[in-house]
């Protein structure tokens, strides 16, 4: 506890001293070193209102985070760039089956192959951790940047489907998308010519063994205005291809991806592609939609238990249960400072879906306030007591059986 108290003296103290614009020390002409300090504060108030169910708490329940990230980024002229952010998250309140509170930000943490973690508080309804979520040095060459560290790892461009995003992807369902979560890697990126990159990584994801690994690579270049991509690795111990696109055609932005895996072991080889199309209007309107096809899935929503328990589900490779998916964001800005928004994901086979209002006002300079939800619709799960008394739980659709949430988020950057 003593350590907590230190770390939140400092964390207070650089919110209120830290200076916005970083400290800079200039040695040579040629190698000055700058120094950033900066960070946010994030409070998210989280509630759920479950259905009738006996897997469900029977009442409304909340849940409250406190997130503080402090920011170190130390460059030494135009060669070497050190990131350091530690990031403290305290959690009170009952978690909640199903669906519940996880759709509102990010309550787990990535395997790390050097533990740069410490839990201080871990009982029933009350939770403090501090992770260093960013700690990486990266070495600028000539046409080459080698990173080694704790990073965050993306690959493809689509967003609420993900399928080239192998390493510690985004659900659809976390809200609060601003930092990935770090992963223990290696990394290089190599610049042929203006427009042709390419990145290899080597990821801890577990274990130093072939199933705890990620080694990919993936290869662009720009073909008019529409970047391209070839994506090949071994996947904690599967083979997988991909191909991405992104860019702007006929006033349209356009992203797709698709990757096929073949499973190490014996399991059969699945196809995932998600293809999405971008448009913003001049009256401050913007709309996207994504469309998304896994072979993964299961076709009877009786099944989706089965999926659920699987492996690539657990660690957050996969998140969808079912095959056919589609997607749609829309926003619009009332004023320079208040955006309302609606996202809605929609499992087409088993007509389930979950719909998402949003509002994000910007109070001040750094500050900003977001709120928002979840509604589901779609057939609930039923009780079978009698008939199964190994399995009670029989799902009729995936998104009827989330329970419908809400959250409100404050946050300020120093």
């Amino acid at each position: 506890m003593r350590v907590l108290a230190v770390w939140w003296t400092c964390a207070v103290t650089a919110l209120v001293t830290a200076p916005r614009a970083g400290l800079a020390i200039s040695l040579y002409d040629a190698h000055s070193i700058r120094a950033d300090v900066g960070g946010d504060v994030k409070v998210f108030l989280l509630g759920v209102v479950p259905y009738k169910h006996a897997l469900l708490p029977s009442d409304p329940s909340a849940r409250a985070l406190l997130d503080l990230r402090l920011k170190l980024n130390v460059t030494v002229g135009q060669w070497l760039k050190v990131v350091v952010h530690p990031d403290s998250i305290t959690s009170a309140g009952p978690a909640t089956g199903l669906l519940g509170m996880s759709a509102a930000a990010r309550l787990a943490d990535p395997p790390e192959a050097v533990s740069l973690s410490r839990v201080f508080v871990n009982v029933p309804g009350f939770n403090t951790r501090l992770r260093t979520d960013r700690a990486h040095v990266t070495l600028h060459l000539p046409h080459l940047d080698v990173t080694a560290g704790r990073q965050p790892i993306t690959f493809g461009s689509t967003f609420f489907f993900t399928p080239m995003d192998v390493v510690a992807p985004f659900s659809p369902l976390i809200v609060d998308r601003e930092y990935k979560p770090g992963v223990d890697a290696l990394r290089a990126d190599v610049y042929m010519g203006t427009s042709t990159t390419l990145t290899v990584v080597a990821a801890y994801t577990g274990a130093w063994s072939v199933e705890g690994t990620v080694v990919a690579a993936r290869a662009g270049t720009t073909l008019g205005t529409v970047d391209v991509g070839v994506f090949g690795g071994v996947v904690r111990g599967d083979s997988v291809v991909g191909a991405d696109v992104s860019g702007g055609v006929a006033g349209l932005g356009v992203r797709g991806e698709a990757t096929l895996t073949v499973p190490r072991r014996v399991e059969d080889t699945f196809l995932r592609a998600a293809l999405g199309l971008d448009k913003r209007f001049a009256n401050g309107l913007s709309l996207s939609g994504e469309v998304y096809l896994q072979s993964f899935g299961a076709l009877d929503p009786q099944h989706y238990l089965d999926v659920a328990q699987s492996p690539r589900v657990a660690r957050g490779e996969v998140w969808a249960l079912g095959r056919l998916y589609s997607a749609m964001s829309l926003g619009f800005e009332v004023l320079p400072v208040l955006t309302v928004g609606m996202s809605t994901i929609v499992n087409v086979l088993d007509a389930s879906a979950l719909l998402g209002p949003t509002l994000t006002w910007s109070i001040a300079d750094e500050v900003v306030l977001v709120a928002g939800g979840f509604a589901s619709a779609g057939a609930r799960p039923d009780d079978r007591p009698g008939m199964d008394p190994a399995r009670p739980l029989v799902l009729r659709s995936e998104f009827g059986s989330s329970p419908n949430s809400m959250f409100v988020q404050l946050k300020a950057y120093f």
